[in-house]
This record gives C-alpha cells, structure tokens and sequence, in this order.
C-alpha cells in the first residue's frame, strides 16, 4: 500500500462545543478579539474568524455526517515572534491566566483557556519546520512540565 499525498493546504474550520453560546462568544471576540463571520440561531451556533480558519461555536448538537463539536478541545493559532509579547499582554490585559513555553530557544507558546474548558494555544512555530524539540516553562506551575 502507498501512501497518497493529498492536496491539503490548511485547516478551513474547526468547531468546538460550548456550553453558554454568548459567554463563549464574549471570550473569542473581546478577549482573543476575533471578528464575528455569521449567527446560526436556528442552530444556536456563532462562527469567528481566526485568521483563515472558521471556528465554529455550537451549543451541543450533532451535524452534517453525524459530526459532533470537539469537547475539551486544545488548538493552536500562529502568531509571528514580533507579535507574541503584545499577544500575551493583550491576553493578561483581559484578565486570562497564560502559560508560556519555549521550545529550543526557536519557538514560544502562550495558552489560555476559554470558558468551556478548551485549551487555545498562541504559538510563533513554523509548523512545516521540524520538531522544536522539548518544551520548557517560561512561566511558573505549567501543567504537564
């Protein structure tokens, strides 16, 4: 058997499952200040813009192809190195608790985590790079570290 490569560039959506669709809300547009693409009310869902990757948030629900919204989902979102101390300021400005990590000296992650428990990573790798190596705490007390 071979082993086919598809001709994938990105991530187009990905769709967490929330408990309280306007707390949820609040955090991706005032906190992490992404811009509103479209309501569902029908559906009780709201799509933000983070850069081109929709991020559905659904009240629990099943959709199309029997898919179900990721619980206790951890994702990463890119942010240039020149951009990352403003980021974590912005993040701490809003009130959040961030971890931060470096990964060998050539990468550095800041995680948050919004009101349903997700785990939102801002992280300045290059991800068609090779593997960083282990992270290492920049910040006191990061769980699993």
């Amino acid at each position: 058997m071979t082993t086919a490569k598809l001709p994938v560039n990105g991530v187009t959506e990905l769709v967490l499952e929330v408990t309280d669709l306007a707390v949820s809300e609040r955090f991706y547009t005032e906190v992490l200040g992404l811009p509103v693409l479209e309501r569902w009310v029908e559906r009780k869902a709201v799509w933000v813009l983070a850069g081109d990757t929709r991020i559905g948030l659904w009240t629990p629900q099943v959709g199309i192809a029997r898919s179900r919204p990721g619980v206790h989902v951890h994702f990463a979102i890119h942010v240039n190195e020149e951009d990352y101390d403003g980021v974590v300021a912005h993040l701490r400005e809003h009130g959040q608790h961030v971890d931060e990590v470096e990964f060998g000296g050539q990468a550095r992650s800041a995680y948050v985590e919004d009101p349903d428990q997700h785990i939102v990573e801002f992280w300045t790798w290059d991800a068609t790079k090779p593997n960083l190596g282990a992270p290492r705490p920049l910040t006191e007390n990061v769980f699993g570290l």
